[in-house]
């Protein structure tokens, strides 16, 4: 990429000159910077060094394991809410408020470079962008946390509601809808035409926008009683038409044709199934020198999941120590023969399961969404090490926003059902599986498309999010998680404790009451 010369450079000097540890987040004054925004290209580039946190530090930090579906879960696993160890589940926001930080410096200088009001808005929306984007994956993780707007705070803050925070959250992806051009508009600042889909557009924003509406409205349960005086229906109206403004973009966005092309073809980058990603295959080496963090770049729940064919020197017997696993027996049950995604999920499914020796697969099926795997290419014994699974980070995809606002529908309810069952078929008849049917779950139409998502989403992550949004812990989760209380969950239990490095600089922070309870 041309830019990324620039990039290091712009990148070194706000390292030089912003403190961002713990919050503790020094301003960047106008002497600092004076020089550095001059021109639009100047200022594409600080936009661009939020695009780069996100990839470069915030992939892996948003995923959350503990509600990944699995037929194994260790004991003493994290997943089983061990209460007496809250250390197990510290989060480190640093990394997302560093994408907020990158975004917050070059937005004063927006109205002082010459360039046309569309440009202008452009920069801006992606700004905007950025910053809703970081606040959803802090209020998904830690709940309450510290509301910096644009202007930096010379003083310790404490926290504010989530429900604050996801209110000012959704008001920016609002303006970034309006600000930003459709993909397909997208030039630099060279007028060259965008290519990826790693820069933020209008379908990135709506997807942005959607979840966030349907995070608040659907966690309602999870808010403290003085903050629950909100209409979710609205909510969910306003989540349900950002998905349709994306969908509808047909020459923009589309499903790949089958699920095993998914595999093949939109975790490898640019396909139109993806509405919003960070670009990771082709430029290993500029995200990190070391090939242990570019190990850390967990780009999905893969790695606890997928191991012979792909990464190299796995062998088939090692399917029985991977983290995660799902026997045979749950794949017959969420997929039927004629379902195409059973094949393109797990490798060589019938054959694995009728003619390797079960003393070897332990009578596990194999995951296969990843075919690529990134080695190493040192000389001598490290030659071909696996590093990663050599994929783009697929933050959104369009299978994602069908399914989204099918849940969406089948909330609002009344004249929406149908649009919600129409949604729902439109992802099976992808996969060739049988459409729905009223009787199915006992005719409990938003837990099916629950399901089916935990089916078209399998190893990808975001389970977790999917079961607290709709409320069903009590069967989805894991051990001592189904058997919370509902102070339990005002107080916390769902959302990471803070690390003690965040209260060194910041007095005012407070730890998450269920946690600290437990330290």
């Amino acid at each position: 990429m041309k830019h990324i010369y620039y990039l290091f450079l712009f990148t070194f000097l706000l390292n030089c000159t912003a403190c961002v540890d713990s919050l503790d987040m020094s301003p960047e004054n106008s002497v600092t910077f004076m020089n550095v925004f001059e021109t639009e290209r100047e200022l594409e580039i600080g936009v661009m060094g939020a695009e780069a946190s996100v990839r470069n530090e915030c992939v892996g930090q948003d995923l959350a394991p503990n509600g990944e579906y699995s037929d194994y879960i260790e004991e003493g696993s994290s997943s089983l809410l061990q209460e007496h160890e809250p250390f197990m589940y510290i989060v480190d926001w640093d990394w997302f408020y560093r994408v907020i930080s990158y975004a917050n410096v070059p937005l004063p200088y927006i109205d002082k470079i010459d360039m046309p009001k569309e440009r202008r808005d452009f920069y801006r929306g992606q700004i905007y962008f950025f910053k809703a984007f970081a606040y959803l994956h802090i209020v998904r993780l830690c709940g309450d946390c510290v509301l910096i707007r644009d202007e930096v705070e010379t003083t310790p803050q404490g926290q504010t509601s989530w429900i604050k925070v996801i209110d000012y959250a959704i008001e920016l992806a609002k303006e970034a809808v309006q600000l930003l051009p459709e993909w397909d508009k997208l030039t630099d600042a060279n007028g060259n035409a965008v290519t990826h889909r790693a820069r933020p557009c209008k379908g990135a924003a709506n997807a942005l926008l959607a979840h966030l509406c349907a995070w608040k409205a659907g966690c309602k349960y999870m808010a403290k009683p003085e903050d629950r005086n909100y209409d979710e229906q609205e909510l969910w109206k306003i989540a349900e038409q950002a998905c349709t403004d994306i969908i509808k973009r047909e020459d923009i966005y589309k499903l790949a044709d089958a699920p095993e092309d998914m595999c093949e073809t939109t975790f490898m980058g640019g396909s139109k199934e993806s509405v919003f990603e960070s670009i990771f295959r082709n430029y290993w080496d500029e995200l990190a020198q070391t090939k242990w963090d570019q190990r850390l770049a967990s780009t999905d729940m893969a790695v606890f999941y997928q191991g012979y064919p792909v990464v190299t020197g796995a062998t088939m017997a090692n399917i029985q120590y991977m983290r995660f696993r799902i026997t045979n027996e749950t794949v017959e049950k969420m997929f039927s023969k004629d379902d195409l995604r059973r094949d393109a999920w797990f490798y060589r499914y019938e054959y694995m399961r009728d003619s390797v020796d079960i003393d070897i697969t332990g009578g596990y099926a194999y995951p296969y969404k990843h075919r690529k795997a990134y080695v190493s290419t040192d000389g001598g014994a490290g030659g071909g090490e696996f590093i990663n699974f050599d994929a783009n980070k697929i933050w959104w995809r369009l299978a994602d926003i069908i399914l989204l606002r099918a849940e969406c529908r089948a909330r609002l309810g009344g004249s929406y059902l149908q649009g919600a069952i129409d949604d729902l078929n439109t992802i099976r008849t992808r996969a060739k599986a049988k459409l729905y049917d009223a009787s199915e779950y006992g005719g409990n139409l938003r837990y099916t498309i629950f399901k089916e998502r935990e089916k078209e989403f399998l190893i990808e992550g975001g389970r977790w999010f999917d079961v607290l949004r709709n409320e069903y812990y009590k069967t989805e989760l894991y051990g001592g998680f189904r058997n919370v209380s509902a102070q339990d969950i005002i107080d916390g239990v769902f959302f990471g404790a803070l690390q003690s490095s965040n209260f060194w600089d910041n007095p005012l922070l407070r730890q998450n009451i269920y946690w600290q309870r437990r330290m």
